[in-house]
């Protein structure tokens, strides 16, 4: 008699093999609409390739990951199969999976749960855009992997989307097919992982050569470059630069204290900053502000600057308002007794060389000024309503008291401002609405201003 799990997963089998048919039509659906509207005149995404999961792989994915101890029934189980189809986009060079992404980001604008996103002309395929990408592999490599769901009547399928480059393309087919399927004892050999990563650095390096003469042949053409194209460049110069203070950095506290820590967002906040405070508005201008931090951190690396020695503020601080009150008295408690907040503020008053209060009211200043660039506030004053400019400072002023509350660095970083931005969008349109029916923002403040707090958590 066979074994229970055996006899459970061969009936799974065999509805999967009835819905074979129906996987195959919507994997044909997806892939015409990404072509339409995505890949069709883009220079990035060359083609999208799909594959729907063979019965083989089926039958080991079942068991390596226990999902026949999850679900009770052979259709739950396939309703909530991870990647039953796997999509591919495959674009040029590994910079432009960055790119590809942030045009899908562009593309499923719309969500009704915060969780999936989708485009207005396609509701039924839904993209799960707040996970941090790329994703760290096993192997130690990135790679964009995106959670993907179609809506079908009453059940959903599953779908894997990922974006990668040519290069990227050719060492995941070796990997698996080396690595992957020889798992028993090639993992455990030593010369082959050396090797695998030598191939890996090889492959990196070559597509870096491609992308130099790529650009060398596309810079003899003419042609119109769109806002989002400069936008996707600028934040790819960006990215390098944070990873060249990241890198700086890294070797300053291996030398002094031994280890390191994860601080990359904290790098690329304050390049954002930098960025920003220098009016940064074409590439010529990222060109110099290239040279100028690359010459700072020379002179950081020289002078030897300890990441383990406390950081002394001048004067007293300035507060301009409540919300600058919380967020400064914050940096003013943690920058010495929290590493992540110490290293945030080291790096930037040592590549901002002056008066270090003056860097750190300015860079409250910014920060205040990128919440406030938040397009729901627009809504607030295009209504004319009379305490508009009131709901703009409670809304503020709770921000900065939950920064206050958790103590947590994110908050002035990428992820974090990802949340805030996130969750004044949602805030703000349910006040809208109670304004509309006559409500007065004292009745209602409470309320929604708790909303906005839980919705803030990290």
């Amino acid at each position: 008699m066979d074994l229970e799990i055996f006899e459970y997963i061969d009936s799974v089998l065999e509805l999967y093999r009835k819905k074979k048919d129906v996987y195959k039509l919507i994997a044909e659906e997806v892939k015409e609409f990404f072509e339409g509207e995505l890949l069709a005149g883009s220079d990035y995404a060359l083609s999208m390739v799909y594959r729907i999961k063979s019965e083989k792989s089926m039958r080991e994915k079942l068991i390596r990951n226990g999902y026949t101890d999850k679900y009770d029934t052979p259709e739950e189980l396939l309703a909530r199969f991870q990647d039953i189809i796997g999509f591919r986009i495959e674009c040029k060079f590994i910079d432009d999976e960055e790119v590809v992404y942030e045009l899908l980001k562009k593309l499923f604008n719309q969500t009704e749960d915060e969780e999936y996103y989708y485009c207005a002309s396609m509701p039924k395929v839904r993209l799960k855009l707040d996970d941090e990408q790329p994703q760290k592999q096993k192997n130690g490599f990135d790679i964009y992997k995106i959670d993907g769901l179609y809506l079908l009547g009453k059940e959903n399928l599953h779908f894997e989307l990922q974006i990668k480059a040519l290069v990227n393309t050719f060492w995941g087919e070796i990997e698996h097919k080396i690595v992957y399927k020889n798992n028993a004892y090639l993992l455990a050999d030593g010369l082959v992982t050396d090797l695998m990563v030598s191939i890996k650095k090889s492959l990196n390096m070559i597509d870096g050569q491609l992308f130099v003469l790529y650009n060398r042949f596309q810079r003899t053409e003419e042609r119109e470059i769109s806002e989002f194209e400069k936008e996707g460049t600028a934040r790819q110069v960006e990215r390098f630069l944070a990873k060249l203070v990241c890198d700086t950095f890294a070797e300053l506290m291996q030398q002094q204290i031994g280890f390191t820590i994860d601080f990359k967002a904290s790098c690329e906040a304050v390049v954002r900053y930098i960025m920003e405070i220098n009016k940064v508005a074409d590439m010529e201008d990222y060109g110099r502000v290239l040279l100028k931090t690359v010459d700072a951190l020379d002179q950081i690396k020289e002078q030897q600057v300890r990441v383990d020695e406390q950081i002394e503020l001048e004067r007293k601080l300035y507060y301009e308002d409540i919300f600058s009150a919380n967020i400064l008295e914050t940096v003013e408690r943690l920058i010495n007794t929290s590493y992540k907040w110490h290293m945030l503020f080291l790096i930037l008053f040592s590549l901002e060389k002056g008066d270090n209060v003056e860097d750190l009211e300015s860079f409250i200043r910014f920060y205040r000024k990128a919440i406030l660039s938040n397009r729901s506030f627009a809504l607030l004053d295009q209504g004319g309503y009379a305490k508009a400019r009131r709901i703009r400072f409670d809304i503020l002023n709770a921000i900065s008291e939950m920064v206050r509350e958790k103590g947590k660095v994110e908050y002035l970083c990428e992820q974090g401002m990802a949340v805030i931005h996130r969750s004044i969008n949602y805030v703000i349109p349910l006040v809208l609405a109670e304004l509309e029916e006559g409500r007065e923002w004292e009745e209602i403040s409470t309320a929604y201003l708790n909303i906005l707090r839980r919705r803030l958590e990290l």
